[in-house]
């Protein structure tokens, strides 16, 4: 009996939390994080502002929770275009279209990005993206290594360098109106800039 009990509390807690996520995301996106309150965030997810801050300690929390968890669904969405394909420079290739991709189609991702370092500050920013999307890249470059497709370089540097590409593309995206357009220019330059790391460039 008690387990279920805690079973239904659990349950009411976590459903109680994603509304909160749920309201916030609309309202940072709508409004902006300046101008959303804890109050206004827990009226939209129907909730007490009590129950707000049993999961979150403030305002800035929420929204960390969010942009982390937009960056990882990102990632999630590259993961899965390169999922299927086996040759080590194509997986790049299909990577690099999906990251773009998810800046240039998705308004709230954008928006988020666009306010984090506002809100979080550069140094937390970089934590974020650092913890989550260097791995990533790190691990494309050790395959290319593997297949003996890389130049003789330095795995981390590039991987540094290559991540602070990405990041400036993205925030390239976030700040235009003409995404497809932007995408497509931006996917074309950094192809090529990739193109230099390869033994054989073509």
């Amino acid at each position: 009996m008690n387990v279920v009990k805690t079973s239904r509390r659990e349950m009411y807690a976590a459903l109680t939390r994603d509304a909160v996520l749920e309201a916030a995301r609309t309202l940072f996106v709508d409004r902006g994080f300046a101008d959303t309150s804890v109050e206004d965030i827990a009226k939209l997810a129907n909730v007490s502002k009590g129950a707000v801050y049993h999961h979150f300690s403030d305002k800035q929390a929420i929204f960390t929770q969010l942009f982390r968890d937009s960056l990882a669904g990102g990632l999630a969405t590259v993961a899965n275009a390169m999922a299927d394909v086996e040759d080590p420079w194509e997986r790049v290739v299909r990577a690099l279209r999906s990251y773009l991709t998810v800046y240039a189609e998705d308004k709230e991702a954008r928006s988020l990005l666009q306010q984090v370092v506002g809100v979080l500050g550069e140094a937390r920013t970089c934590a974020l993206d650092e913890e989550l999307v260097l791995p990533m890249i790190r691990a494309l470059l050790v395959e290319l290594d593997d297949a003996g497709e890389l130049k003789p370089v330095s795995i981390e540097a590039t991987t540094r360098l290559v991540f602070d590409v990405l990041c400036g593309a993205a925030k390239s995206l976030a700040g235009t109106d003409e995404t497809d357009s932007a995408s497509g220019e931006l996917e074309t330059v950094i192809l090529h800039m990739f193109s230099g790391l390869r033994r054989t460039a073509r």
